[in-house]
């Protein structure tokens, strides 16, 4: 079987990233599904954040004990 399809391709510093799209795939639609990925990647830096916002609470907190019991 014989496919047709488009590649965008950026590269990034020593990393090339790649979106493989259907060859008939509407500008209109791309853009929705770009937008989602986006969203997907917003989200998972978020919960990302808060999974290791805690620890850096918690070592701030043990560093101004540390100061506190120097002074």
């Amino acid at each position: 079987m014989i496919k047709q399809q488009v590649i965008l391709e950026v590269k990034r510093d020593e990393r090339i990233y790649q979106l493989h799209l259907p060859a008939n795939s509407p500008l209109g639609e791309v853009h929705d599904i770009l937008f989602q990925m986006r969203s997907y990647i917003v989200e998972q830096i978020n919960e990302s954040l808060k999974i290791d916002q805690p620890k850096e609470n918690q070592k701030t907190s043990q560093e101004e004990s540390k100061i506190e019991e120097i002074s």
